[in-house]
């Protein structure tokens, strides 16, 4: 038997899929948000060795298994529901498989991939000199802004937030790098300025400050204006790990959450969070576009010519097989434009503060922190034990879906409204899931 090649039966399976596909998810409201089944029962459904079975039948396992992040009542982590166009544009990206590290393999690609750069640069506030690359998401960006920051730097400490994403540590790892000191966050759970001073000046030698917009936790957005004056006057560099929160740009109204992030010298972005596309599309962007290339500088004359060097994406990144993703997110703007996408960051914003305003007003809950964008954390106030076991008996009920974090060291639930159908008649039900659990 040949691997199937593009005839008919393979183009009937290709259509009932897709119908398939639309139909899980238009009727994704009839059923659990996820139909929990212990790991050893899926391991027996999906042994190899089991006899061949029917495309659809299979797809129809893994769909019904899997979350339903397409589900209103999925509120959970920073994976969002895929736009439709973008899914679509996942099937274009992989029938092509362009490999877009060099220019020669992926022409079009490539030139997609520098203008979807060139966009969320002038978002960003970026000048011409300023250059970037699509990566895997947030991690992936943050090692590589590091690695500019070292190429202009040298070595030396790098001083991050307490809630900083835990890749910044990851990074640093794989950098060498031992000094990584935690700067205490304020009562607002933002980077505490006049923390990040004093450690500043303890200092002869920091290779980069890193700050975040949109933190996982809390979505917190730390003071960047203040930031990158103590950058200037320390002389070093800034990041700003902005995957989830960078988004904000697309709103007039929430644009001014990210205020000052144009002074950051490189910064992280992962329109497969508040963008709407499928994993993976992160991106991480340059202000000085030439220290990204020197932080990459490599001798491989088997694909990277010299005359073509500008043109080569390869040139920028860790990766040397690299999707052409940037496809999926230039499709959706240039057939329906940015609007959309602001509208649905301003929606999931306007829930999460209806849910805030729901907790305050609850006497057995209590809000820890005010919400700034679509991320929310409150608890009941029973205990640790109690919150633990709320979350864990309610997605098992498949009725909602919620995350759990420890912040300042208290067990707390976290919420992430990342759907744009989930409407205040989804909020009011996992609440009232949540105290009835409780008792």
């Amino acid at each position: 038997m040949s691997i199937p090649s593009f005839d008919s039966t393979t183009r009937r399976f290709a259509h009932d899929l897709v119908d398939f596909l639309f139909d899980h998810v238009e009727r994704v409201d009839e059923r659990p948000v996820v139909d929990w089944t212990p790991a050893e029962d899926l391991r027996r459904m999906v042994r190899l060795d089991l006899p061949h079975a029917d495309g659809i039948e299979l797809a129809r396992l893994v769909a019904e298994k899997s979350i339903q992040l397409h589900h209103p009542s999925y509120m959970g982590h920073q994976v969002c529901p895929p736009s439709p166009i973008a899914i679509l544009g996942d099937l274009l990206i992989s029938t092509l498989n362009q490999s877009t590290a060099v220019s020669e393999m992926s022409p079009i690609g490539t030139v997609i991939e520098k203008e979807i750069v060139r966009w969320l640069a002038t978002l960003a506030g970026y000048g011409e000199e300023a250059e970037g690359t699509m990566v895997s998401g947030g991690s992936a960006a943050n090692l590589t802004a590091l690695l500019a920051a070292r190429a202009k730097r040298g070595s030396g400490a790098v001083l991050v937030s307490a809630d900083t994403h835990y890749s910044m540590a990851r990074a640093a790892a794989i950098m060498g790098l031992e000094d990584v000191v935690k700067i205490e966050t304020d009562d607002h759970h933002r980077m505490s300025v006049n923390a990040l001073a004093r450690e500043l000046a303890k200092r002869d030698r920091v290779m980069a400050i890193v700050a975040t917009a949109g933190s996982t936790a809390t979505g917190a957005f730390d003071d960047l204006e203040a930031i990158a004056d103590l950058r200037d006057r320390h002389d070093t560099w800034l990041h700003v790990d902005s995957a989830h929160g960078a988004s904000v740009l697309l709103s007039e109204r929430l644009a001014p959450l990210a205020k000052g992030l144009h002074r950051a010298d490189s910064l992280s972005w992962d329109p497969h969070k508040m963008l709407w596309m499928p994993v993976s599309l992160g991106a991480v962007l340059v202000r000085d576009g030439i220290w990204l290339r020197r932080a990459f500088q490599a001798d491989a004359p088997y694909l990277f010519h010299a005359e073509r060097e500008a043109e080569n994406l390869g040139a920028m990144t860790i990766q040397c097989s690299k999707r052409a993703d940037a496809i999926k997110l230039w499709l959706s703007l240039r057939m329906h434009g940015p609007r959309p996408f602001a509208e649905a960051i301003e929606c999931v914003t306007d829930v999460t503060r209806y849910l805030y305003e729901r907790v305050n007003e609850i006497e057995e809950l209590e809000a820890m922190h005010e919400p700034e964008l679509n991320i929310f954390c409150f608890r009941h106030r029973s205990g640790d034990e109690v919150n633990h076991a709320i979350r864990e008996k309610l997605i098992r009920g498949g009725t909602a879906w919620i995350t759990s974090t420890v912040l300042k060291g208290q067990r707390v639930l976290r919420v992430t409204m990342i759907n744009p159908r989930t409407t205040r008649a989804h909020v009011d039900r996992m609440l009232e899931d949540v105290l009835r659990l409780a008792r």
